[in-house]
């Protein structure tokens, strides 16, 4: 892309004083030292990059190419990017598959990498880590009557977004425990 094409771009939408005295060279520099820079903050989706460069007003068809470049060299990767958060959501704060894929969705991760993520949870591990969960909340639950016991520990489960059945199985799991 020659610099132009960038200006009459830039003076089209209303731009023209921000890049009428960078070249292209210095643009597409200037695009990369931010991109580099959101990127060891840590983790975020190349929509969510996106969307964040051209906040900062600098031209789509140079965030275009930039990203296009870094998701070619693998800086940036939504798939990896989503099977980590999926990874930390299971293991550390036992959210249900529902919730997971809204918080993914809501991340600007393309639906594709939110499925393949999403693939390594299956009902078993699901309910387990239910299980586990419930284990865990009933017992500060002991000192109410069993049956305001199960309504909130079936409420918090419901909370964290497993199904009816999981939450169900999860209670009767814990109430056996405990018993």
């Amino acid at each position: 892309m020659d610099i132009e094409q960038i200006l009459k771009e830039a003076a089209e939408s209303g731009n023209v004083s921000t890049y009428s005295l960078k070249s292209v060279d210095t643009l597409e520099e200037d695009v990369r030292q931010a991109l580099i820079k959101m990127i060891e903050r840590g983790g975020k989706s190349s929509k969510a990059l996106r969307t964040a460069l051209i906040t900062k007003e600098f031209p789509r068809e140079i965030v275009d190419q930039m990203i296009a470049r870094f998701i070619e060299v693998s800086l940036i990767d939504d798939f990896a990017l989503a099977r980590d958060l999926v990874e930390l959501a299971v293991n550390r704060k036992a959210k249900a598959k529902s919730v997971i894929a809204r918080e993914l969705s809501e991340k600007g991760l393309p639906k594709e990498a939110i499925d393949a993520a999403l693939s390594a949870i299956d009902q078993d591990s699901e309910l387990e880590a239910a299980k586990t969960i419930a284990e865990k909340r009933i017992r500060q639950l002991l000192k109410l009557e069993p049956d305001v016991r199960q309504r909130r520990l079936a409420g918090f489960l419901s909370r964290k977004g497993y199904s009816s059945s999981v939450v169900w199985a999860a209670v009767r799991f814990a109430t056996e425990q405990v018993n």
